[in-house]
């Protein structure tokens, strides 16, 4: 009788039918889960186990700028003398500018010929001499604005010659306001009756709202620069 390999089947001489005497196999018995203890994972310093999001640090993030404290400072009312300083000092620089500027002014206008020349160099010397003037204001109170709100954000400020140049970009800026300002005036100087007066007023009216509005437009201009 032949037996096939595997000792499973028998050939009776027609067909393979199961060998009883074939050795009884157990069946597989599953493997019990093993649990294995999660690796440990030091992310950062803080202790997680691997497949769980580890606790990420709470990191103090430092403010930038100047820290804001509660309550009254009265330390803080003495730095108005430190601004005081600056614009004292500021003011006397600006002053001997404005002064050499209108003295040469003056010295190209009286020197000029006929008296169609003197009035137009006057005009121009005029528009000169004003322009240079609330450029030279302007700048101590840039200097001035830009100490304050430095020492606020706790960054560095303009310095006298930064303030120059934040001041002289504000007026380039400004500069469609006071030509037209310059031009009315001088429109109003060369003119008589009620087309003189009227354009001396736009004038003098358009330099008074450019003065008053000039320290908000300065504040923007400082913060933007610093």
């Amino acid at each position: 009788m032949e037996i096939s390999e595997d000792g499973k089947y028998m050939w009776n001489g027609t067909d393979w039918i199961p060998n009883p005497d074939a050795p009884v196999t157990a069946a597989p018995v599953a493997a019990a889960p093993v649990t294995v203890a999660p690796t440990q994972a030091i992310v950062a310093g803080t202790v997680a186990p691997m497949g769980m999001a580890a606790a990420q640090p709470m990191v103090a993030m430092a403010p930038t700028g100047a820290m804001k404290t509660e309550g009254l400072d009265f330390t803080r009312g003495f730095s108005t003398l430190k601004y005081g300083f600056a614009a004292f000092l500021s003011s006397i620089i600006t002053v001997i500018l404005i002064t050499i500027v209108w003295g040469i002014l003056g010295y190209v206008v009286f020197s000029s010929g006929s008296l169609d020349e003197l009035a137009v160099t006057g005009m121009i010397a005029l528009v000169i001499g004003t322009l240079f003037t609330i450029l030279a204001f302007t700048q101590v109170l840039t200097l001035v604005m830009g100490m304050g709100i430095s020492d606020g954000l706790g960054k560095a400020g303009l310095g006298f010659v930064g303030s120059w140049k934040t001041a002289g970009v504000a007026i380039l800026e400004s500069a469609p306001v006071l030509v037209v300002a310059s031009i009315l005036m001088i429109i109003g100087f060369q003119t008589d009756g009620a087309v003189s007066a009227l354009s001396l007023f736009v004038s003098l009216a358009m330099i008074l709202l450019f003065q008053m509005g000039l320290l908000a437009f300065m504040a923007r201009k400082v913060a933007e620069d610093i």
